[in-house]
């Protein structure tokens, strides 16, 4: 993906249930070709994602180019996030939603 041309996903789009997984994905394809644009992968927020889901952004990386659509990362973040109930993916998708938007929150 050209994120100088294009913007990532939004982070309210999600992969696994969880938000900001979709856009951290686009960023990781970006970064993986180069055409980061003015985005940041392993940015503040993509950490949010990686700390809930027990990863890093070396693992979320390998998973998202192991497939040309979001089963690779789909896979991996459905198994690392088995063991939480849906009461704490709701609250991880709340903090992420509010801490976004919060003009001090950040995007990356």
């Amino acid at each position: 993906m050209n994120l100088a041309l294009a913007q990532p996903r939004s982070l309210r789009a999600t992969i696994g249930g969880l938000a900001m997984a979709a856009r951290t994905a686009d960023k990781a394809r970006g970064a993986s070709a180069g055409t980061l644009g003015n985005f940041k992968y392993d940015c503040s927020m993509d950490n949010k994602l990686f700390a809930f889901a027990g990863i890093d952004a070396s693992e979320y990386l390998a998973a998202v180019t192991s497939s040309p659509d979001d089963s690779g990362a789909e896979a991996l973040l459905v198994r690392k996030i088995a063991g939480k109930s849906d009461d704490e993916v709701a609250a991880y998708n709340q903090v992420i939603l509010e801490w976004a938007a919060n003009p001090n929150g950040g995007s990356c």
